[in-house]
């Protein structure tokens, strides 16, 4: 057996005092008793190797020679020594709860450590030996004693052979000159024959290269447990492309053993898919108008979806009207979208038909299945709009309220941002009067008129005008006004027993008293008479829920809510009727009402004398498969509560549903005017038809009166969008709408 020692090792220099290398060959094949007894006896073989060792020393005058053994036929064979390294890892204590049992975590193998400045070993046992030794002088040695427990942590010493072999690479995926490599979530594989040093395995040691050597972009991750190194490419390869793929020598094993050489293969990506031949015709998935729709607009374009793009030829596209002429137009194909546009506009409340024929095809010239669909067109608009006097002592504004007395309006209130005195934002507490049969405006005295505000009543009784209510900026107010036109007098309404502070409530006059109910955050009210000038609270037992922005109308016995924005901020769709004689509330009925399940948008409410009309928008998405996006359509609800049956009945629905929030009664019609969109809709109660009412003449951003004066309809004022300063500027126009 062949021992090397080193003088240069510090812990075996206590057992052998020996030159820097020393080779001593024991030759005790020729002893099998010895040995025999060497296998019973271990102290024994010990000591008789120490003792020959000392003898041979002492015969080789300490000197180093050769190595050698004596074989059968006597020659002399050489022995490699063996190395041992002494490896390290740290070993944490874990603890089963606070005060439970404890035990002691293994290392990993990401943990092992080779020790610094160790010496290289002859021998397991001299290393384990050292391990021993070094136990004694170093407390941080782990030996599961009670100390290493406590502390928590320790140093578990090993004995390995070095590894001195270098990895190889055992697979790779795809293989070397392999074809169809797929594009699409591009994954190479290589498989190592030992544990890897997953840091230097990155994407500058593991590349992957295109046919003009450009570096593919793309990540790198090693799996140790598997012995798995992975790139995955950013993008999507390119279709036929050879690629090269490259390990590097900076690629190593767990203790540094480096590739011996650089590893490279190719391959090839995929042939360019061929699509199968499109033999489907196209079909039709929307059209617009709709198939027996009577709200088509007469300047409007007609339009087909399709599943897939298409060609259209001459004829491929055509409209008729009820004679069955055709009307003259332009055909345009844009993807999947074929439009027709009529030269002239088309006939009011006049059917058409439009009709594809084999004549569109898709891209592959399939040819669509002729089909055709019919529509007609909305009525005729009703109304003119004629310009009104522009007031010049009297600023435009928007907020503010307008009562038609029986021969003139009156505008009182609101908000300006170019007031002519102060260039910010104003409050108004000034008004005017409007003849329009004079088309004059006149101003009214401010002398003890209320506080400028907005979101506020202003109700017509008869013989005065009563503001109450509203806000100024953050603040809302339980103060008003009364002002007399005979006399252009102010007079303030009492706030004894008055409802508390509100703004956005309702107001209606009975014939004798006022009774103001709801607002931001309320769901009560009171009646004021204005003859005794005192305030009388409202029951609010079966009262509607807190909201504001509602609607109220007078049947002539009984006061009725509907509508507006909830406490939650969503659209109420419900409401009751309130008898001021018995102080009694009763909520309306809820079956075949108007709503359901939201989101709605604010109605318009009207009573028509034996009616409430309620016309209700609401909002709705659907999704186009074609474009992979959703879009909105609204679609309303039309309905009127009949005073005497009480009970809901069905009326038809009219054509733009977004034209809402202003509503009046007029000459057996409901107008419903949208101030944002300048557009409108009147509803014939006698026909049961709609009609749009024609786009308003001034660019409007909302915040419009209108009201009934007499046979006509006056808007005015309101934010004017085409003013070219930073805010929307208050208009002073006014426009009347006569038939």
């Amino acid at each position: 057996k062949t021992i090397r020692t080193s003088s240069a090792n510090p812990y075996l220099a206590h057992s052998i005092r020996a030159a820097p290398v020393t080779t001593v060959t024991l030759q005790v094949g020729a002893y099998p008793a010895d040995l025999q007894q060497i296998r019973n006896a271990p102290l024994k073989l010990a000591h008789l190797i120490l003792f020959t060792m000392l003898s041979l020393l002492s015969a080789c005058g300490g000197g180093g020679g050769g190595s050698t053994a004596s074989g059968a036929g006597g020659a002399a064979v050489t022995t490699a020594p063996q190395e041992y390294r002494m490896w390290h890892c740290t070993i944490y204590r874990k603890t089963d709860g606070f005060t439970g049992i404890q035990y002691w975590g293994s290392c990993p193998n990401n943990n092992w450590r080779l020790k610094a400045d160790q010496p290289v070993f002859t021998s397991k046992a001299v290393c384990e030996d050292a391990i021993r030794t070094l136990k004694v002088s170093d407390p941080k040695i782990y030996d599961n004693s009670e100390e290493d427990r406590t502390r928590g942590w320790a140093v578990k010493l090993w004995c390995f052979e070095p590894d001195t072999k270098p990895p190889a690479v055992l697979a790779v995926s795809p293989a070397d000159l392999s074809t169809g490599f797929p594009i699409e979530g591009s994954r190479l594989r290589v498989d190592f024959s030992d544990n890897m040093d997953g840091a230097t395995i990155t994407t500058s040691s593991f590349t992957l290269t295109d046919a003009a050597g450009t570096l593919v972009a793309g990540t790198v991750v090693y799996g140790y447990d598997q012995r798995v190194a992975v790139f995955r490419s950013d993008a999507a390869l390119e279709y036929v492309t050879t690629y090269t793929a490259r390990l590097t020598t900076d690629i190593t094993d767990k203790v540094g053993n480096p590739l011996p050489e650089e590893y490279v293969w190719s391959f090839t990506t995929q042939d360019i898919p061929v699509p199968p031949a499109d033999e489907t015709a196209p079909q039709l998935a929307i059209k617009s108008p709709q198939a027996d729709s009577v709200c088509a607009v007469g300047d409007g374009v007609i339009s087909a979806r399709f599943n897939e793009p298409v060609l259209a030829a001459a004829g491929a596209f055509t409209l008729e009207d009820s004679s069955g002429a055709l009307v003259d137009g332009a055909v345009t194909v844009s993807d999947a979208l074929a439009t027709f546009t009529p030269t002239l506009a088309l006939g009011s409340n006049e059917v058409y038909t439009a009709r594809l024929t084999n004549a569109l095809t898709d891209l592959a010239g399939n040819a669509l299945s002729p089909t055709d669909w019919s529509f007609r067109t909305e009525l005729a608009p009703e109304g003119t709009w004629l310009p009104i006097a522009t007031p010049e002592i009297f600023a435009g504004r928007t907020g503010h309220r307008a009562v038609w007395t029986g021969s003139a309006m009156i505008v009182w209130g609101g908000i300006n941002w170019q007031h002519p005195e102060f260039p910010w934002l104003q409050y108004l507490n000034d008004g005017a009067q409007y003849d329009p049969a004079a088309d004059r405006w006149t101003g009214i005295s401010t002398l003890n008129a209320p506080r400028g505000r907005v979101q506020h009543t202003a109700t017509w009784t008869g013989t005065e005008l009563i503001v109450w209510g509203g806000s100024f900026g953050p603040a809302s107010t339980n103060t008003g006004g009364r002002y007399d036109p005979a006399t252009d007098t102010w007079s303030a309404t009492s706030t004894i027993d008055a409802p508390s502070a509100r703004a956005n409530h309702t107001a209606i006059w009975t014939g004798s008293e006022l009774i103001i109910w709801g607002g931001t955050g309320k769901n009560d009210g009171a009646r004021y008479d204005p003859a005794t000038d005192t305030w009388s609270p409202l029951s609010s037992i079966n009262a509607p829920s807190v909201r504001d922005d509602h609607n109220a109308v007078f049947d002539g016995q009984r006061m009725l809510i509907w509508g507006g924005q909830s406490a939650a901020a969503s659209v109420a769709t419900d409401g009751a009727q309130y008898d001021p004689v018995a102080d009694v509330w009763t909520p309306l009925p809820s079956q075949n009402a108007p709503g359901g399940n939201g989101p709605y948008e604010p109605a318009s409410v009207v009573s028509t004398g034996t009616d409430m009309l309620v016309w209700l928008p609401k909002k709705e998405w659907n999704y186009d498969q074609l474009t992979d996006d959703w879009y909105s359509v609204y679609v309303s609800e039309t309905r009127r509560f009949n005073y005497q049956d009480q009970q809901w009945l069905t009326v038809v629905d009219g054509c733009n549903p977004q034209a809402t929030p202003h509503a009046v009664w007029l000459n057996d019609r409901m107008l419903s005017w949208n101030t944002s969109y300048q557009l409108g809709q009147t509803y014939n109660a006698i026909l049961d038809t709609w009609a749009p009412i024609p786009p308003y003449p001034d660019t409007f951003g909302g915040g419009a009166t209108a009201l009934v004066a007499g046979d006509q309809v006056i808007v005015w004022g309101g934010r004017n969008v085409a003013d070219a300063g930073t805010r929307d500027a208050a208009t002073n126009l006014g426009y009347r709408l006569v038939f």
